[in-house]
């Protein structure tokens, strides 16, 4: 049995297979968040072992960031498990004793834990799946939404308050809007300090 250890992130994931003997038959490589790049991670499985069943693949319930691997890998016929990230947390702390984060170790206690059999395998109804696919939609176009409001703020502030920025780095900080709300323009800050003097 060969057990592969998918630590998930955004825009890329980090892989290893743990072979039965402890072995890491591939260290830690990486995997882009294409599907040019979920067929390269195909292809290294079948040089591996061309039959699927003897894989058992884990990666954490991320957010909705498994989602196209987790269904790539499915519908190729390899076991593939959605692990609780709490679980591989707890397991990562009674291997090292400590809690260490990165990638590269992630990847490797997910196949531990794999091998070790003490996972409890993640269940995502299809109801909670759409709707969470959904709310993690809703989510992505309020921030995109934010981030465009903000590019405008910024434009119109460098035009009515260009001095702003040496005051205060981040508009959108605390201090930034509180200053903003008793000082809109230049002109209201200018007068403010001649007041001052």
């Amino acid at each position: 049995m060969y057990y592969v250890g998918i630590d998930i992130a955004k825009s890329f994931h980090i892989a290893c297979v743990l072979g039965e003997d402890n072995n890491l038959l591939k260290k830690n490589f990486r995997v882009e968040s294409e599907i040019s790049c979920f067929d390269m991670l195909y292809q290294l499985l079948e040089t591996i072992d061309k039959d699927t069943s003897k894989f058992l693949i884990g990666m954490e319930a991320t957010g909705l960031l498994f989602e196209n691997l987790y269904i790539f890998l499915q519908k190729l016929g390899y076991n593939v498990v959605l692990l609780n990230p709490y679980q591989t947390t707890r397991f990562r702390e009674m291997q090292t004793m400590k809690y260490v984060k990165n990638d590269n170790i992630d990847s490797q206690m997910i196949a531990a834990l794999l091998k070790s059999g003490r996972y409890s395998e993640g269940y995502v109804s299809e109801d909670i799946y759409q709707a969470i696919k959904s709310l993690y939609r809703h989510k992505a176009t309020l921030m995109e939404e934010m981030k465009k409001a903000k590019r405008q703020v910024s434009t119109t502030l460098a035009v009515v308050f260009p001095e702003f920025e040496q005051i205060i780095r981040d508009p959108f900080s605390v201090s930034g809007m509180a200053l903003l709300n008793k000082y809109p323009t230049a002109k209201h800050y200018k007068g403010a300090l001649q007041i001052e003097y």
